[in-house]
């Protein structure tokens, strides 16, 4: 089979490897799209701390099902099934995972970071971390299901109410991602903010209410009465962003951090105690958050959503193309269907 491969920073080599043979309690997945995202990108450049090369990256994908190895397992899955990866692996030990909190896991793991992912034709992958696709979804927008169930938690830790006058900061996948899912949790009363125009484009052709982020502050004071926002989402990743939710946000609001900063952002505590802000931490989702996001997928407009759609063998092109700010990028997909 095909795969890509980070060898080395810096380094994702196409290499024809074996297929993989599905160890009991598997299943062997015939991989049709792939998303890429920004842990992927740091994978490539060397900067996760956890991934070690040789590596298969990838955690967002969809594909169907050739093969099953049920050992002394038992599952409703099926050859020929369509389904998308559930990646996180965690250890049932810690005190997180006897709470069932298993995301939040002490030495949570990921498939396509800690052991070989998506970014092949095919994967084994365990029975259980198998999510089945609705009948009427396709490979592309399944494999959007992953990214679609971090906004799903993200809008689950805010405690959104369809009352609340919401900013959402950012407007890349994820921040697209979240807007759907308070959409989806009846939350209309949002606006969407960022700094890059033809993602904001990309956003007001999904019918989502945008406004540059030049223009945030004084709407944000206009639409609450003077007041502020009762719920900011951080998506964009950016430390100015980190800074302007305590601007943004009323006394007593809440700021739920969905993006993963790089480095450590400067916030500013005085607004924190003075309006006595909450301010969240989200990481990844449960697998409730993966069943609510697969109720959602039909709504999403996958076609706008999914900008790039390139061969597994322009692996490396889809990786710069994610990282051209300049580009009118939003979700890259990797094509195993045209692998030969």
């Amino acid at each position: 089979m095909q795969a890509l491969v980070y060898t080395a920073p810096n380094q994702l080599i196409l290499e024809e490897r074996p297929t993989p043979k599905p160890a009991a309690g598997e299943a062997l997945i015939r991989i049709h799209y792939a998303g890429i995202c920004g842990t992927d990108m740091a994978i490539v450049h060397g900067a996760h701390p956890r991934a070690r090369p040789p590596l298969i990256p990838g955690h967002e994908f969809a594909g169907e099902i050739v093969e099953i190895n049920t050992g002394d397992s038992r599952t409703d899955l099926r050859v020929g099934q369509r389904v998308a990866l559930f990646p996180l692996l965690w250890c049932g030990k810690c005190r997180a995972c006897r709470a069932g909190d298993p995301h939040v896991c002490r030495t949570l793991r990921l498939i396509g970071i800690d052991r070989d992912g998506g970014f092949a034709e095919y994967a084994a992958i365990p029975l259980d971390h198998l999510v089945g696709l609705p009948a009427d979804c396709d490979y592309r927008r399944g494999a959007l299901l992953e990214p679609l169930a971090v906004g799903v938690h993200a809008v689950e830790m805010a405690g959104a109410a369809p009352s609340d006058f919401t900013v959402v900061l950012g407007a890349g996948p994820i921040g697209i991602m979240t807007c759907q899912a308070l959409r989806q949790a009846g939350c209309d009363n949002f606006i969407l903010s960022d700094i890059n125009p033809l993602r904001l484009a990309r956003a007001r052709a999904m019918h989502l209410p945008t406004l540059p982020l030049d223009q945030l502050e004084e709407h944000v004071v206009q639409a609450s009465d003077g007041e502020g926002a009762d719920l900011v989402l951080e998506c964009a990743g950016a430390p100015p962003a980190i800074m302007q939710t305590t601007t943004l946000l009323r006394p007593r609001g809440k700021a739920v951090i969905v993006s993963v900063h790089k480095q450590h952002p400067p916030v500013d505590l005085r607004s924190l105690n003075f309006k006595e802000i909450t301010m969240i931490g989200a990481r990844v989702y449960t697998r409730a958050n993966f069943d609510s996001a697969c109720a959602a997928l039909a709504d999403l407009d996958a076609d706008r959503v999914i900008s790039h759609n390139l061969p597994l063998a322009e692996g490396a092109r889809a990786l710069t193309l994610c990282e051209d700010r300049s580009a009118d990028t939003c979700k890259v997909l990797l094509n195993m269907e045209e692998c030969s």
